[in-house]
């Protein structure tokens, strides 16, 4: 039999399809096959904690610490121009001191009036947390806290009434809890009550820094309204 052109074609063809070849898909019209789906990427900040949120600062309490800052500069000035004192026990010549402080520390600050600590702000702030002490006490507590408070109404750079002519002592005692959410003094200044007012007293000196008044719990036989 006689091979033909067409013959050797499809004998072409035939021997390409027995050695493994093929129709390429994409001639046929075919679709690829998808690409695999990537590994999801896990990023740092989803790994993170969130980040706590802080309270903001106390504003009343902040513009307090700077204006008690200021007090004790003039008064350790005040301390640093006073003849030295040396190691005594003697209660005479302490009270000699104390009193050269006090006379120095009312000079620094002549003009100094009610106010000139606890401003409106810190006015403020105060009184919310000596109404809130004052609120979680029975009248009997209240009343106890100011039984051995003196009745004198406080001035500015005034001395801090004591029973005794040699300097302070046996003064009344400030109620612990209150003081834990007061703001903290330096070793020089001490809160104190007087008449219905808490008072900024220096220790030293026994003088009255300044006062808040009308914000002390009410005295045996009154109410809470009478401040």
């Amino acid at each position: 039999m006689r091979t033909t052109p067409k013959m050797l074609v499809l004998a072409g063809a035939f021997a390409t399809i027995m050695c493994g070849g093929g129709v390429d898909p994409a001639a046929e019209g075919a679709a690829p096959a998808p690409a695999p789906s990537p590994e999801p990427q896990v990023t740092q900040a989803a790994t993170m904690p969130a980040a706590e949120t802080l309270p903001p600062p106390n504003a009343a309490f902040s513009e307090f610490k700077a204006r008690i800052d200021e007090y004790v500069i003039i008064r350790d000035t005040v301390e640093r121009s006073l003849p030295q004192l040396s190691l005594t026990r003697d209660p005479k010549q302490i009270a000699e001191r104390a009193q050269l402080l006090a006379s120095g520390i009312a000079t620094a600050r002549t003009g100094a009036k009610q106010g000139a600590i606890f401003t409106p702000v810190v006015t403020t702030e105060f009184k919310r947390i000596l109404a809130a002490d004052a609120a979680s006490r029975t009248a009997q507590a209240r009343a106890d806290m100011m039984a051995e408070v003196p009745k004198t109404d406080p001035q500015v750079n005034a001395p801090y009434p004591t029973d005794s002519p040699t300097g302070p002592a046996a003064l009344a005692s400030f109620p612990p809890n209150l003081l834990l959410g007061l703001p903290e003094l330096p070793d020089v200044v001490e809160y104190r009550f007087l008449g219905q007012a808490l008072v900024l007293r220096d220790t030293a000196a026994n003088v009255i820094v300044d006062f808040l008044p009308g914000v002390a719990p009410a005295r045996a036989g009154g109410n809470d309204g009478d401040r």
